[in-house]
């Protein structure tokens, strides 16, 4: 019982990681349509991707951190990729 109390604390801390990846994701993307800003988002989910390790110190949390911290990494990366390439 205690580890899908467990479980389920990880993957809220995952999905609250995701729901602010896909939000900062999207308000930069639509405030430069142009594609200018590509670069200041990559750095953005970099920093997102470190503050996700340096918070896996926590030992509540970490395996939640350590697994949003791949998951910010495939899914914003590609994300950032694919919003960009799409005119």
């Amino acid at each position: 019982m205690a580890d899908i109390k467990s479980s389920n604390k990880n993957m809220i801390v995952v999905g609250i990681n995701m729901g602010l990846l896909i939000g900062y994701t999207l308000y930069i993307r639509l405030i430069s349509p142009d594609g200018e800003s590509i670069i200041g988002l990559a750095f953005i989910i970099g920093f997102h991707f470190f503050l996700c390790l340096l918070l896996a110190i926590i030992p509540k949390y970490s395996k939640g951190f350590l697994l949003s911290a791949l998951a910010v990494v495939l899914v914003g990366f590609s994300t950032c990729w694919i919003a960009y390439s799409i005119h």
